[in-house]
């Protein structure tokens, strides 16, 4: 597991990402959700108290919500933007070419309001298939990765959430050359029981030593909405595995005051959350995990 080298009451612990020398704290503020408030106003709010709190890891996506997400992020973060890690993503579905991923880039510099990303990642690859494009030549990864090398971007990555076969599909190529920094997935209990990436992906990642950004650590907020578990098991239940840091949507103020609490607290241990998933499995569906379905 990444080593936790923070536990001061004023911060938040941080891990180590992978092989990248970066230290991250362990909760990120995720920018889908960021762009879910009613005014950029409520939006620089939140990063203000997630700043706060210790948070210094800051998700958002050209995607998300034509590009509002970053620009309220960008603007909110002004001049602290050098003290915060800072990701993006480029999605360009299905083409996933290296034209559409420049355009993604020059954008997302552009409403970020900085000259360099901390970490951009190839996002949301959905299958075997869409892995070999973006891979393959003239393909996303292959400007992804040349970015890395003009220092615009300072770490690549790869995110996935429906398929562990297309996040394996990706590990296939870093194996043969085409190394990336991190690969973010969900982990929560429904996921250790149903299409897991808990227990086919991470391994992987653990063994090369990549990076792992953990998403849907409560299955978009559907296991505590079904009664199956509360935010705080599900949280504390991503921080018991290696992961480096749980990237957590939260549209108010008080839900960042209180998964930074959690975030300082210990995390689940192995027989804590051996129990959570004996006791989740009863519940298993895969309308829990809407973002898996065909």
């Amino acid at each position: 597991m990444p080593e936790d080298t923070s536990t001061q009451t004023q911060t938040l612990p941080v891990r180590s990402l992978g092989e990248t020398g970066e230290s991250v704290t362990i909760l990120g503020l995720g920018g889908g959700h960021l762009a879910r408030v009613h005014s950029e106003y409520e939006a620089r709010e939140l990063v203000d108290v997630a700043l706060d709190e210790g948070i210094r890891f800051f998700d958002t996506a050209e995607s998300y919500h034509n590009g509002t997400s970053e620009r309220w992020l960008g603007a909110a973060l002004g001049s602290r933007r050098a003290d915060v890690f800072l990701m993006s993503k480029t999605f360009d579905f299905p083409e996933r070419s290296a034209e559409g991923a420049k355009w993604h880039l020059e954008g997302s510099l552009t409403r970020l309001a900085t000259d360099r990303l901390d970490l951009w990642q190839l996002h949301s690859v959905r299958s075997v298939t869409d892995v070999d494009r973006a891979f393959g030549k003239g393909g996303a990864m292959e400007f992804i990765l040349e970015m890395k090398m003009k220092g615009l971007v300072r770490f690549t990555g790869v995110t996935g959430h429906k398929d562990p076969d297309a996040n394996l599909r990706a590990l296939h190529y870093w194996d043969r050359g085409m190394r990336f920094d991190a690969m973010q997935m969900p982990i929560n209990p429904i996921d250790h029981h149903q299409r897991s990436f808990q227990e086919r992906v991470l391994p992987e990642l653990v063994r090369r030593n990549i990076g792992v950004i953990a998403m849907k650590t409560s299955a978009d907020g559907a296991l505590p909405r079904a009664g199956v578990c509360t935010h705080a098991e599900c949280h504390r239940f991503a921080w018991g595995l290696p992961v480096s840091v749980a990237v957590v949507g939260m549209e108010r103020p008080e839900l960042i005051r209180e998964n930074a609490r959690l975030a300082r607290s210990a995390p689940m241990s192995p027989s804590e959350r051996a129990t959570l998933l004996a006791r989740v499995a009863p519940s298993v569906a895969l309308d829990l995990e809407y973002y898996k379905r065909d």
